[in-house]
């Protein structure tokens, strides 16, 4: 009984950590900015913000 919820266990923890990668990755450079405080530093992006525009390349449309 305890193998069994051992091996339970650990098939839990992968699938919620590869859920939490795969959200991570999802992520735009200028939303993993935003989350880190930060704006984001890409030229296009930069270029597109002194435009009151958001950048197209790295945030298409979802």
């Amino acid at each position: 009984m305890n193998i069994t919820k051992l091996i339970l266990a650990g098939v839990f923890a992968l699938v919620a950590s590869t859920a939490t990668y795969a959200e991570e990755a999802k992520q735009t450079c200028c939303e993993k900015a935003k989350a880190a405080g930060k704006a984001c530093e890409h030229p296009c992006c930069v270029k597109a913000v002194a435009d009151g525009k958001v950048c197209e390349k790295c945030n298409p449309k979802k």
